[in-house]
């Protein structure tokens, strides 16, 4: 059966029947193939497609609704399993940590803005700007490593290149900090992920932002801001090799399908090898000029399963583990059609987080929030699927301040 979907629901192992492109506009050998890696579906959503057209008789169908993107239990033990992470206390809950993490993110925002601006306009990278940035954003996530995380998909289709820098170096600090490295190499690696993307300021804007599919001519053009971003880091007193190697290496893969150097496995450094993972889950789950974003629990899997080919799979898993399986902030639909904003997570059981119900989804109406822990043997809710906020006109964070 042929299905037309959006791109942002494609997965490894669905059929791809028709791109509505010309052979020579797309970087496939064929017209119709198998998605074979989450690579390949970061190449179908760099084209700047919509939708595409999948062949459900040659590939993997859409999950049904409810079904769509649930761990198992066998894959949720074998994270737990392979990558074991000390648990972290926040040093104050979520709901006193919000309003200064607001407060950061906004502000990194405008200078992480200004910055690259500047670099536009041919100007030096000014590292004294960003250092402020970094250490706030560290800060933040050392009290309570949720709060910050949590207002990262709050983008704007029109400002991502922006605040993909600042969620790139958020989830950084976070996964550094997540693995118990050095507070001084978690800062560098951070710098790293506000300005990972610095070359992107040499690429003409309309290419950037257009609408529409890019050639593969201008494809590459795109793909030149990497060794553009690294000349003028490279080229920026105090910068650390560090923070170089995360601008440099984030489109590498671990298999070596990657780009520019075609790095493979050890070669790239473990910075790099990070910053990889954390690029890829922020741009998928990010709306975009042309495509909207995935639910995380989708990119996650997606990761997951390019872990051992693009990706290095314990650091896939180490990942996974920082941000949850349903990351705190998300909005889920329960068994019982409440629906649900993740409060907290169990790093030890990262299929039953803490939810706050605060809907009716049967009676469509707000209801008075509720806790239930989901891991309790008592509690009677189940997560059935994760749902976008916009469809219901809720913001989630609102509800994590209570």
């Amino acid at each position: 059966m042929i299905k037309k979907i959006e791109v942002g629901d494609l997965r490894p192992g669905m059929y791809v029947h028709d791109l509505n492109r010309d052979w020579s506009e797309h970087p496939f050998l064929r017209n119709r193939f198998k998605l074979a890696s989450a690579q390949d579906v970061e190449k179908i959503a760099d084209l700047g497609l919509r939708y595409v057209y999948i062949d459900t008789d040659k590939g993997d169908d859409l999950a049904p609704s409810g079904d769509s993107n649930q761990f198992t239990p066998a894959q949720t033990s074998e994270i737990h399993r392979s990558a074991a992470i000390e648990p972290i206390v926040a040093a104050v809950p979520i709901a006193e940590e919000l309003r200064q993490a607001r407060h950061v993110y906004h502000e990194a925002h405008s200078i992480v803005r200004d910055m690259l601006q500047d670099c536009r306009l041919g100007k030096q990278v000014a590292l004294e700007q960003a250092r402020p940035v970094v250490t706030a954003i560290t800060e933040s996530i050392f009290r309570n490593p949720d709060a910050l995380v949590s207002l990262l998909r709050l983008k704007r289709a029109d400002q991502y290149t922006f605040q993909h820098s600042v969620a790139v170096g958020t989830l950084l600090i976070s996964f550094c900090r997540a693995l118990n490295i050095e507070r001084a190499e978690i800062e560098l690696a951070g710098m790293g992920g506000l300005l990972h993307d610095i070359g992107k300021m040499r690429i003409p804007q309309e290419l950037l932002n257009k609408a529409g599919k890019l050639t593969s001519a201008e494809f590459e053009i795109v793909k030149g801001h990497v060794e553009a971003g690294r000349g003028l880091l490279e080229n920026t007193f105090g910068i650390s090799p560090i923070s170089i190697s995360v601008a440099a290496e984030h489109h590498e893969r671990y298999d070596g399908s990657g780009y520019p150097l075609g790095l493979i496995g050890e070669q790239i450094s473990r910075f790099g090898q990070m910053a990889a993972i954390v690029d890829v889950y922020d741009a998928l789950t990010s709306n975009r000029v042309y495509h909207n974003g995935t639910e995380p629990t989708a990119v996650l899997k997606t990761l997951l399963e390019g872990g051992g080919s693009h990706f290095n799979t314990r650091l896939v898993h180490q990942f996974i583990r920082t941000v949850g399986i349903y990351p705190v902030g998300t909005l889920v639909k329960l068994e019982s059609d409440e629906l649900a904003v993740v409060v907290e997570q169990h790093r030890e059981d990262l299929l039953h987080p803490k939810v706050r119900t605060i809907f009716d989804a049967r009676q469509r109406r707000f209801i008075k929030p509720r806790d239930y822990d989901l891991a309790k043997p008592s509690c009677n809710r189940r997560i059935l699927s994760f749902e976008m906020p916009g469809r219901w006109r809720i913001e989630p964070t609102a509800y994590l301040r209570q």
